[in-house]
This record gives C-alpha cells, sequence and structure tokens, in this order.
C-alpha cells in the first residue's frame, strides 16, 4: 500500500476507536464517498488473519482431521467474503426504507472499519484464553461480553452514522447478527 493508503488505514482505524468509546466526532475520520466505499473493505484483508486465528481456536482438532485442513479454509474463506459482501447489499434497500439513502456511505464505511477493532477484540480474548490470562471457565463470560459490547458499538455506528433512532438501529443490528448466524452455520455444514 502506499503512504496515503497507510494514513487512510491510520486514520479510520482512529475514527473507529472514537467511536467504540462513544465519540461521534470518529465519523470524521471516514472517507464516506463511493471511493471511500471501496477502500474500507480494505478491514476484510486486515481483519482476515485474525479471523484464521479465531477459526484455528474455534475448529476441534478432531473436526480438522475429519474435514481436512484445506476444506474447512476454503468453506470458512469464501463464508467470509460472502460475509462481507452479503451486508453491504442488504443495507441500500434499508437506508430506503429509513429514507437515509443519502448516509449509506457514512454508515457502511464506518461499519466496515469498525469490523477491525471488533475482531481484534476476539483475537485478544482467544490469546488470554491460549495463555492462560483468562481461567478456561471464564472465557464462555468474557466471549459474551465481548458479544454484547460489539452489538452496542454496532448499534451506537448505525444511530450516528444513519442518524436514527434506537430502534431502527436495532433492527440494523438485528439483521447484521442474524445474516453472521445463518452463514456460518451455513459454513459449518458444508464440512
Amino acid at each position: 500500500m502506499t503512504a496515503s493508503a497507510w494514513s487512510e488505514v491510520r486514520l479510520a482505524l482512529g475514527g473507529a476507536l472514537r467511536l467504540a468509546v462513544g465519540d461521534r466526532r470518529g465519523l470524521r475520520c471516514f472517507d464516506a464517498s463511493i471511493d471511500g466505499f471501496w477502500r474500507s473493505f480494505r478491514a476484510a484483508a486486515i481483519c482476515y488473519p485474525l479471523y484464521l486465528f479465531l477459526l484455528a481456536l474455534r475448529i476441534s482438532h478432531a473436526q480438522w482431521q475429519q474435514s481436512g485442513v484445506v476444506t474447512i479454509l476454503i468453506v470458512e474463506t469464501i463464508d467470509y467474503v460472502i460475509s462481507w459482501v452479503t451486508f453491504p447489499l442488504l443495507i441500500p434497500p434499508l437506508c430506503g426504507w429509513l429514507r437515509r439513502d443519502d448516509r449509506f456511505f457514512a454508515f457502511m464505511v464506518a461499519y466496515n472499519w469498525s469490523q477491525v477493532p471488533q475482531t481484534a477484540l476476539f483475537a485478544v480474548i482467544g490469546i488470554d484464553g491460549l495463555t492462560g490470562l483468562l481461567a478456561p471457565s471464564s472465557l464462555p463470560g468474557a466471549e459474551f461480553v465481548a458479544a454484547l459490547a460489539t452489538m452496542v458499538y454496532e448499534w451506537y455506528i448505525a444511530r450516528v452514522a444513519l442518524a436514527i433512532g434506537g430502534a431502527a438501529a436495532l433492527l440494523i443490528v438485528l439483521i447484521d447478527l442474524l445474516l453472521g448466524t445463518a452463514l456460518s452455520s451455513i459454513a459449518e455444514a458444508l464440512y
């Protein structure tokens, strides 16, 4: 990547972290143009290694043996790409219904970049579990709290980026949650 691309990544991640602490000024850190929208998918490339790490933690040794590393990696990579593509395809009709067509790019750019700190959070919890910093019995609780925190984070991003009420933002979070759950279930059924 060029120096300007790195600068944009740094600025966008700073904006994502500002939003994570409830600072709506984080929205100013994103390029909410069509070009900024396409470049925000760089977040998928940044998250992919962390996704593979989390996948390695989630899949049991027996499952790796039974299905094979290549099969699981291919299926999960396809699932990863589909999830990054499908959500942005579902949001324009919803933005139209909410009369927020003009805010689609602002929301999607912030949403895409917010995936980096969210994925990093789960990776840190996974590392803590591996190193013993978190007791095995507390790992599910930490993952649950992180999942709740990421849903609140996405809810906040939807509220401020789309300038909508809490119930409409909750609808967006639920769509994302249901989509992710459905895609993961389909992927896991394939291996």
